[in-house]
């Protein structure tokens, strides 16, 4: 009996310390890598959600799609123990990009969230005020020259909206658009969110250094954004387009992929090429295959 309980005892610690190791291996994959910043653009179907820990592991989502399964996402890129996110960035208030924010609020911890203050009289973004004001979150109303420091070296800087939105209600909630400049070190991601041809040539006229290495590409693909002469003052190695599958409104646009093919742009689209991933390290950035 003795040697059965010992031979118990073994295997059962045996068995402890494996389960050990496997749990810190998993720690060790999903902790944040130091001294990269690392940006997801989610496959969330016919909407937007972009994910970015930066170096220092401060996290920002921008949008949430149009359903529940950026949960699903969030539990693949954060720790399992990470229920909290610093910074949630609503680029504007429609159902494909508000709806899945819903749900992030309800089970994580959010820190501060940044919107355009646009009236849109709809049950999803009505029930994000809601949540934001039951759970005391902050909340930041966007405008040109903010400028969000995630660590000594990354920052993410508001273009656009170009004057407040409070109270108001534009024709198109798209000219309530925020859209933001990451950089890292030399590297750098323009995130246009829905923003379409007159936010382009807005964004040209104004000046600003619009050069990225990677363009988070305009509404989906739309033939309404992606004109040439924005791409040319964008000048981005890499193109991603969040897209649906199938989606019924023909996104992307085959002028949107021969603009970007005439600038000789890689271009990675979700409804494809699924989750797309890429690391930079302040210097040189990379793809990263899943």
């Amino acid at each position: 009996m003795d040697k059965i309980l010992n031979r118990f005892k073994f295997g059962f610690l045996l068995t402890l310390a494996a389960v050990t190791v496997l749990v810190w291996v998993a720690i060790f994959q999903l902790e944040p890598s130091r001294d990269k910043l690392v940006l997801d653009v989610f496959d969330i179907g016919q909407g937007d959600s972009i994910f970015i820990q930066s170096d220092s592991g401060s996290q920002v989502l921008i949008d949430g799609g149009p359903d529940s399964k950026v949960l699903a996402k969030l539990g693949e890129v954060m720790p399992f123990w990470d229920r909290s996110i610093d910074l949630v960035i609503l680029t504007h208030p429609h159902a494909d990009h508000v709806t899945g924010l819903i749900e992030v609020l309800k089970r994580y911890d959010v820190g501060v969230v940044m919107e355009s203050g646009a009236n849109y009289p709809t049950p999803e973004y009505t029930e994000w005020h809601r949540l934001l004001e039951q759970k005391h979150i902050p909340v930041i109303i966007a405008k040109t020259g903010q400028h969000i420091r995630l660590s000594p070296r990354a920052a993410l800087d508001i273009l656009l909206p170009s004057h407040s939105f409070i109270g108001a209600s534009p024709k198109n909630v798209h000219d309530a658009m925020i859209v933001s400049r990451l950089t890292y070190g030399s590297t750098t991601v323009l995130l246009t969110g829905d923003a379409e041809r007159p936010l382009e040539y807005q964004l040209i006229g104004s000046g600003t250094d619009l050069h990225a290495d990677i363009l988070k590409v305009g509404h989906h693909g739309s033939k309404t954004s992606t004109t040439e002469d924005f791409v040319r003052a964008v000048s981005p190695r890499f193109a991603v387009i969040s897209v649906g599958r199938k989606n019924r409104y023909g996104h992307p646009a085959q002028q949107t992929l021969d603009t970007l093919a005439k600038f000789g742009i890689q271009t990675f689209r979700t409804d494809q090429d699924g989750d797309v991933k890429f690391m930079s390290n302040g210097r040189g950035l990379q793809k990263i295959s899943e």
